[in-house]
This record gives C-alpha cells, sequence and structure tokens, in this order.
C-alpha cells in the first residue's frame, strides 16, 4: 500500500466511524494527491490529524479590507513553515515545496531558529518523503522507545 492509499484508507475509516448510518457505497470516496502544494499541503493536515495530532495550516497571506478600500499585511512572521502540528506533545513545523519551489533565505533562518528552540521541522516535497520521515521520527522503536500514539 502506498502512503497516498494508506492516507485514503485512514480517511474512509474515519468517514465510517463519523457516519455510522451512511452505507459504504453512498460514501465519497476520498482522493489525495501530493502534485501542488495546495494538494500536498492537505495530506498532510490531513494525516496528522487522522494520526490523532494537532495540526493546521498556517497562512501569512494578508487581507483586503474594505473599509481601507486597501491590502493588508498579515501580522504573521514571515518565514513560517506551512503547517504547525503537535505530535506527542512535540512541536512540529512542515514546510511544502512542490515543483521547482525552494527554501527562500528568510524560511532557511526561521526553520534554524525553529530547530533551536526544540521544534522538529522537515521540508516536504513530496507525500511518500513527508510519510518516510514521519514514520521514522514518531514510530515507537528501540531508539525512539518514548514516542506514544495518539491515534
Amino acid at each position: 500500500m502506498t502512503p497516498l492509499q494508506h492516507l485514503c484508507q485512514l480517511k474512509q475509516n474515519h468517514q465510517k466511524r463519523r457516519y455510522p448510518n451512511v452505507p459504504d457505497h453512498a460514501r465519497p470516496k476520498p482522493k489525495y494527491s501530493d502534485k501542488t502544494a495546495n494538494s500536498l499541503t492537505v495530506c498532510v493536515v490531513d494525516w496528522l490529524q487522522l494520526n490523532g495530532h494537532f495540526a493546521s495550516r498556517l497562512s501569512s497571506t494578508g487581507t483586503y479590507r474594505n473599509d481601507l478600500q486597501k491590502f493588508v499585511a498579515s501580522q504573521q512572521r514571515s518565514g513560517l513553515p506551512d503547517v504547525l502540528a503537535v505530535v506527542a506533545g512535540a512541536a512540529v513545523f512542515v514546510e511544502i515545496k512542490a515543483g521547482k519551489d525552494r527554501l527562500s533565505s528568510v524560511q532557511k533562518e526561521v526553520i534554524d531558529e525553529l530547530k533551536q528552540a526544540g521544534a522538529r521541522v522537515y521540508v516536504a516535497s513530496s507525500f511518500d518523503a513527508f510519510y518516510a520521515w514521519y514514520q521514522h521520527e514518531f514510530t515507537p522503536t528501540s531508539t525512539n522507545p518514548a514516542y506514544v500514539s495518539r491515534a
């Protein structure tokens, strides 16, 4: 089973528990892709949430204020990764990079600061790569026995 298939299976199981009165044939099958930054972000956030962790997409996009008739910049710090999560009590940040997209110098600085502060940070370019990183970091092993899943 591929990581995307595993994610689809988790989502189907979640939907079955959430909507027990809906027959299987009437429940829409989840579809995931990691071809764009937006679709990869959805995969990462859903994976984390479906595994019982807190996860949220961070957005540094400003907003248009009708009362001022202008665009107002976000108050969020520049360079923060796209996804914030808490996994087993640890702060986890995931920066999404799809296609030819690369880290900016500001993003590199913020990632270094986050790591120095004790956060775990991963730059994801595909769901397969994120999945492998997640399994390595958060699956109990003899070298990582303290992790306890909250799923």
